[in-house]
């Protein structure tokens, strides 16, 4: 395994769903490990991988005020460094403040990634919107492109894997990181 990638997010909270849609696009590129975080993001110091792989990638949907499907893509640390730990968003703590806490007991790790996508549809029941869609099919064949450059992997067909785009994201127990099970 080359990249743990955590998608975290809501699946049914429109364009909160972003996280999930690309873990479960990844799921089955070699060299990729991906989970879901659908509770609160301080869950992904309790996924064992954290420590162990090589990299660490965390796709998020954001809102910085860009157009609806603009992607992201920050260092961990830098971001620490220049985001307050405020908590909220449609998360208990927040992306922001789980990686403090990461930071805080040393387990922010090197090699961490956030993508953010940029979103403007948070209803309970929507659909993401279909410029967020466009942008979770681009970075999970981003993401499968970067996985293991060694190896040939279809960019496209993984992009191609976002097509099931339904309100709910399917998803197995073994690949949910959760807290809780509201």
């Amino acid at each position: 395994m080359t990249m743990l990638v955590l998608g975290v997010g809501h699946p049914d909270r429109g364009d909160d769903a972003a996280g999930p849609l690309v873990a479960a696009a990844v799921a089955e590129v070699p060299g990729i490990t991906s989970r879901t975080v659908t509770a609160d993001p301080s869950a992904i110091l309790t996924e064992p991988l954290w420590d162990t792989a090589p990299r660490v990638r965390l796709v998020d949907t954001v809102r910085t005020g860009a157009r609806p499907g603009t992607v992201h893509r920050w260092s961990g640390a830098r971001l620490v460094e220049h985001v307050p730990a405020t908590g909220g968003g449609t998360h208990d703590l927040g992306v922001a403040t789980a990686l403090h806490l990461a930071a805080a007991l040393g387990r922010l790790h090197d090699t961490l990634e956030v993508i953010g996508i940029e979103g403007s549809v948070f209803e309970i029941g929507h659909p993401p919107c279909r410029p967020v869609r466009h942008a979770v099919a681009m970075v999970a064949a981003a993401l499968a492109r970067e996985a293991d450059p060694g190896t040939e992997v279809d960019a496209l067909q993984v992009a191609v894997q976002v097509r099931d785009l339904e309100v709910a994201v399917p998803a197995t127990e073994d690949r949910d990181v959760r807290v809780d099970q509201r």
